[in-house]
C-alpha cells in the first residue's frame, strides 16, 4: 500500500458516519443498554472516541495529548461521557490525532512503537485506520441493535440506515 489516500477517505467518511449517527440520537438514547451489563449507547460512542487516544498513547504519544485533554485527567480507557458535544469533540480530536499519525509515521518511514509487544500495526501505518473503521463500524452496530430491541421505531431505524449513503458518494 504506498499511496493512502483512498484509505485517508474512507476514514473521513467513516467520521462523517459517526457524526451522522450522534446526531441522529436521542438524550434518551445515550442512556439505552442491554439491560445486563453492557455498555450503554453513550459509553459504546465514547469507547469509539476514546480508543484513538489510547492506541495513540501506547504507540506514538506525541499525537494522543488533543484526546487525552478531553478525559479531564481519567485514564482515557476508562472515560466516558453522555455529553453529546463532548463526545463529539472526543471523536473528532481522535480522528485528526489518528490521521496526524498516520501521516507522520508514513513520511518519516518509522513504525509505530511497540511497547506492549502487541504489532501495532507493524505492517503499515494506516492499517490503524483501517482498525478504526472496522472498530467504529462493529460498535455502530450494537448502537442500532439496542435502540432496535428498545423498541425504536421502524421509520427511526430507516433514518439510521441512510448512514449507507454517505459511504457511497
Amino acid at each position: 500500500m504506498s499511496d493512502p489516500t483512498l484509505l485517508f477517505e474512507a476514514f473521513h467518511r467513516n467520521a462523517r458516519v459517526n457524526a451522522f449517527l450522534l446526531d441522529e440520537l436521542t438524550d434518551a438514547d445515550l442512556a439505552r443498554s442491554d439491560g445486563q451489563g453492557g455498555m450503554t449507547v453513550a459509553q459504546l460512542l465514547s469507547h469509539m472516541g476514546a480508543s484513538r487516544g489510547g492506541w495513540l498513547q501506547e504507540m506514538s504519544p506525541a499525537f494522543a495529548a488533543s484526546a487525552l485533554a478531553l478525559t479531564g485527567g481519567e485514564s482515557i480507557w476508562g472515560w466516558h461521557t453522555a455529553d453529546r458535544a463532548t463526545l463529539g469533540a472526543m471523536l473528532s480530536a481522535g480522528d485528526e490525532a489518528a490521521l496526524q499519525a498516520v501521516q507522520a509515521h508514513l513520511d518519516s518511514g518509522e513504525p509505530f512503537a511497540d511497547p506492549r509487544g502487541v504489532d501495532t500495526f507493524a505492517s503499515h501505518p494506516a492499517h490503524f485506520l483501517l482498525y478504526m473503521i472496522v472498530h467504529d463500524a462493529n460498535h455502530r452496530g450494537q448502537i442500532v441493535a439496542l435502540l432496535r430491541q428498545s423498541g425504536a421505531s421502524p421509520e427511526r431505524l430507516d433514518r439510521l440506515e441512510q448512514q449507507w449513503d454517505l459511504w457511497r458518494k
